[in-house]
């Protein structure tokens, strides 16, 4: 049975999704499931968790913790990374002192000086994994969620060899509420406007998304979907071979239908298709949203809105921790799969029967998008079986959506060579071409809110990157050849 390490789950949510999924595969049931994180509170809980998961599931599996990495990685088959390096105080300062500067963001952790930062503090500490992983275990493979992803496994897939891929459940997640919105052609608009009069997190409109999402449900649904991670395009979109783009363009006409995803509608009418990730992420990727107040108010954007879901995470794991405290079960033998890819592409190597999913791996020289940089981590349908995962082929992009693409993939290759070069000039000039980012600061602002974040992340950033800043020559000469 396969060694599995999980390396930071403390998430607690998280990883009780990945233990349950793992552990529901009959060629996965005896897994030897070892549990890291440096949180010794959260990783206790996460092994009581484990232990209860187990017991509850009738399955075999061996579970084991430590806060050791190096301790964990002998003999490992799969690595799953979900690391991220400052814990939420860190999160925290990469929503609030942008804001202080006048830069909103409602996520921060993809892209622009956010994404940067959190790229900034976790990728020294994911090549360290890697290399260990080299000594350790040299044909694991690694199951990378860490955030910003196409970053990541960048800086892998130029610093390392290690077998990689990414993995975000934001395509099947837009798959689901494409699917949900052309379910929902004849639910009455009255119903639509009273979901949208209620508070974000009023129960009973967490209720009606959740039978709305069910009403979608679709076994024959099927698409391709392809571009980078959070900036993906649905380039076919079908169920039992019908063309279902048909009746989304339809949808969009009705005002009550664009309030389900304001952004990614008006992308599509411009762009000709739908988007990942949601309407709150996408307004990061883009200059025109979130530097008006107009906008954001017409597209209902929460600005710092992940500082509600941080809680939200906060009150889950509270209450997983009490209902083990009180000997309770925390899943249900008849739970379905959650939408996590991990356990579905371990038991496809474990038994060679294969699995489909999107993936993000290096463009491989353009082999796989050819109209995009072939030094770039791309977002592709991906097949896992007992040799690995591999990419699937899409050729060129739709022009404009590989134009858009590329603003993004600019700012995540100039990160990444700030981080493996120690060059901190990079990563301002990363800010100076994020769209959202020039788009709502001048040149100095951007480069007093570098500054500040710089000082704000000193106890969590490598010891170069906090301690030197290089002037404009020294980095135009130093930069010329990385």
């Amino acid at each position: 049975m396969p060694r599995i390490v999980i390396i930071g789950a403390g998430s607690a949510v998280f990883s009780k999704n990945i233990i349950s999924d793992t552990l529901r595969h009959a060629a996965l049931d005896e897994s030897e499931i070892v549990l890291v994180d440096t949180d010794p509170a959260r990783l206790d809980l996460a092994l009581r968790m484990g232990r209860s998961i187990n017991e509850t599931l009738g399955t075999r599996g061996s579970l084991s913790a430590t806060g050791r990495v190096q301790d964990a990685l002998d003999g490992a088959d799969f690595v799953i990374c979900t690391i991220g390096v400052g814990g939420q105080d860190a999160t925290r300062k990469d929503l609030e002192i942008p804001l202080k500067f006048g830069l909103r963001q409602v996520i921060g952790d993809t892209l622009g000086v956010g994404g940067i930062f959190r790229a900034a503090r976790s990728i020294p500490v994911v090549l360290e994994i890697c290399q260990l992983m080299a000594e350790k275990c040299p044909r694991a493979l690694l199951l990378n969620y860490a955030n910003p992803m196409a970053m990541h496994m960048l800086a892998i897939h130029r610093a390392t060899s290690v077998r990689a891929v990414g993995l975000c459940h934001g395509v099947v997640n837009t798959a689901a509420t494409m699917r949900m919105l052309v379910a929902m052609k004849h639910v009455a608009e009255e119903e639509i406007v009273t979901h949208f009069e209620r508070p974000w997190n009023d129960p009973e409109r967490v209720l009606e998304w959740k039978r709305w999402l069910e009403l979608g449900r679709d076994e024959h649904l099927s698409y391709t979907c392809a571009g980078i991670n959070h900036m993906a395009a649905f380039l076919r979109f079908e169920s039992d071979g019908r063309d279902l783009y048909p009746d989304l363009w339809e949808i969009q006409e009705r005002p009550c239908f664009e309030r389900f995803d304001p952004v990614r509608f008006e992308m599509m009418r411009w762009l000709g298709f739908f988007m990942t990730e949601t309407s709150g992420h996408c307004s990061e990727y883009l200059p025109v949203y979130l530097k008006s107040e107009t906008e954001i108010a017409r597209c209902a954007l929460r600005v710092a809105g992940y500082l509600d879901d941080v809680a939200n995470l906060n009150a889950a794991t509270d209450a997983l921790d009490r209902r083990l405290s009180e000997g309770l079960p925390v899943v249900s033998p008849d739970d379905p799969l959650s939408v996590e890819y991990a356990s579905r592409i371990m038991n496809a190597v474990a038994t060679d029967r294969p699995f489909v999913f999107n993936g993000n791996v290096h463009n491989s020289g353009g082999a796989l998008i050819a109209n995009l940089p072939g030094d770039s981590c791309v977002e592709v349908p991906c097949v896992a079986d007992r040799a690995g995962v591999t990419p699937t082929v899409i050729g060129d992009l739709p022009p404009q959506v590989a134009a858009l693409i590329r603003t993004n993939i600019n700012v995540q290759d100039l990160a990444v060579r700030g981080i493996l070069h120690n060059d901190k000039e990079f990563l301002y000039q990363a800010a100076m071409l994020d769209p959202n980012t020039s788009a709502s600061l001048t040149l100095g602002g951007i480069r007093e809110l570098m500054d500040a974040m710089f000082e704000a992340h000193r106890d969590v950033l490598s010891p170069w990157l906090r301690s030197r800043r290089l002037g404009w020559t020294a980095a135009r000469h130093e930069s010329a050849n990385p």
